[in-house]
């Protein structure tokens, strides 16, 4: 039986790439609900953040965040609510690995 699990979809500092996908399982989706953004350098620091559908790639179509500024030391939180289908991805293009992401959300696979 499938359930419902609040949980951590991703929490780091990689170079630009796919840092979470939902399961690929008919039926399987995810609720992105809190995206943090912690930049621990001196400088201000920018970030991009795209949504992809299963099988796309990062464009300015699927983009969600664009060249964003995280203050110095400081963090940006975007509370939302961001429904992801099966397959569909969350693509993380920092600038540097000052950047650390935390997404957090439901996840349910079917």
């Amino acid at each position: 039986m499938a359930n419902i699990t609040p949980k951590l979809l991703y929490i780091g500092n990689d170079t630009a790439s796919n840092v979470y996908t939902v399961s690929s399982n008919v039926g399987s989706y995810s609720i992105v609900r809190t995206i943090n953004v912690c930049n621990t350098a001196a400088t201000d620091k920018t970030f991009s953040l795209n949504i992809i559908p299963a099988s796309g790639s990062a464009g300015a179509n699927n983009k969600v965040m664009s060249s964003l500024t995280v203050p110095a030391n400081d963090v940006v939180v975007s509370d939302t609510v961001l429904v992801l289908n099966a397959g569909d991805s969350i693509y993380y293009d920092p600038v540097d690995s000052n950047l650390t992401l935390a997404v957090s959300g439901v996840e349910y696979v079917a």
